[in-house]
């Protein structure tokens, strides 16, 4: 059997549309556990007429106290062999489930790792880990995963998706390890759990199915503006809690480096505003690029291209004439004003700010825009010095103190 927790927070434009990909899986042998986290927009209601719907359901009303807390509510009453999660304004193609269980059992895996289909503004993207696909055994998993699964290259791109919602875990190790999530982490709550328990799983299956969609809108938790002091407050948190876990497996050799080139990337997505002045006001840290009185164009509206074009429009609205982003489409569906690559030719003296942190994909970036006739255009990506992470992650753990020490 497969326990299905879906965590519920004031979603009932998209709940119904979740729960009935989840009741309609070809899978059935399935318990799905719906913890309401005290939602007061309707989404309680749904809840319960889908309850009252199916039998297999099962609901938990609780004070509001985050995705962490709801999912170890769910955790402690699940039954199931396997578990998986799924994110309340997401939903499932009928098969994920059979797929997914089929893997566990024949290879006897601990976790299932899939891909996800992103959607954003009524189009869809196959996503895929970087980490190529197969079974993974231990020794496997320290030659072939550990060394690349939070960083793949020098900055910075994920070997593994860290979301938890596109896999099936061994409910025993998920409730070893989940229950120890700090209820505190409010950033990456994702990755706190995954992560750990990649290191503590025994044989993993890495498939490039993609069932899961993954649905990007306005009121998406990654793309609301939070208090920045907040959001650095709570990445030191999981900085921290991150680091104590990885330090009972004893993976140093392969995780540290990872995990602070990780955290840095999350305070540049998340936090920018704090590190941005980090070299000093008229540096654009990190792409060394000096704020003269010439313009400049933001390439990228991803998660960091957002953090720059953001800062840049508080503090320095007269130096930015132009954000423009290959899929600008897809940014455009949510509001943002993102322009077409081919429009940053109308910069005629501005310089280009590629705001990517995968190196490689900078490099093709680079590429395309010579191609399309802007080779005359200075050109700035990503720089980061090792010395300069860890005196940033030295600077947070000064002021919020913990034993994440670099």
């Amino acid at each position: 059997m497969v326990s299905i927790i879906i965590p519920v927070y004031n979603v009932s434009e998209y709940l119904e549309r979740c729960l009935e990909s989840v009741c309609t899986q070809t899978y059935r042998d399935l318990e799905i556990i719906l913890v309401d986290d005290g939602s007061n927009d309707g989404s309680s209601y749904i809840c319960d007429v889908f309850k009252a719907r199916d039998s297999r359901i099962t609901v938990i009303h609780k004070e509001n106290g985050g995705l962490v807390s709801a999912r170890k509510a769910g955790l402690m009453v699940a039954r199931g062999d396997y578990v998986g999660f799924i994110d309340s304004d997401d939903w499932i193609e009928s098969e994920m489930y059979e797929h997914l269980l089929s893997w566990a059992v024949k290879y006897q895996a601990d976790i299932v790792l899939a891909g996800c289909i992103e959607e954003v503004g009524g189009q869809a993207l196959c996503r895929t880990n970087r980490i190529k696909s197969g079974v993974y055994d231990k020794e496997k998993l320290r030659e072939e995963v550990y060394p690349y699964m939070l960083c793949m290259q020098d900055f910075f791109s994920i070997g593994i998706q860290p979301y938890i919602w596109n896999k099936l875990i061994r409910r025993d190790l998920a409730y070893t390890h989940m229950l120890t999530v700090d209820d505190r982490i409010r950033v990456g709550e994702d990755v706190a759990a995954v992560m750990p328990m990649l290191a503590m799983a025994d044989r993993v299956i890495i498939t490039d199915y993609c069932d899961y969609h993954y649905c990007i809108h306005e009121t998406s938790m990654m793309w609301q503006k939070a208090c920045v002091e907040k959001e650095w407050r709570e990445l030191c948190i999981l900085h921290q809690f991150l680091y104590k876990s990885f330090s009972k497996f004893r993976l140093e050799g392969f995780i540290w480096r990872q995990l602070y080139h990780y955290t840095v990337s999350n305070m540049l997505t998340r936090a920018y505003e704090k590190v941005a002045q980090y070299s000093g006001e008229r540096v654009l840290w990190p792409f060394r690029y000096e704020l003269s009185d010439k313009k400049c164009i933001v390439y990228s509206a991803g998660n960091f291209g957002r953090a720059v074009y953001y800062y840049l429009q508080k503090y320095f609205h007269d130096k930015v004439c132009l954000w423009v982003d290959r899929e600008a489409e897809r940014y455009q569906s949510l509001g943002l004003p993102v322009c077409r690559t081919e429009d940053a030719a109308k910069g005629k003296d501005a310089d280009i700010l590629v705001a990517v942190m995968d190196t490689s994909l900078e490099r093709v970036i680079r590429e395309n825009l010579t191609a399309m006739g802007m080779e005359n255009k200075r050109i700035y990506g990503v720089r980061i010095m090792e010395s300069e992470i860890t005196n940033i992650l030295s600077m947070a753990n000064m002021q919020y103190g913990g034993d994440g020490n670099v």
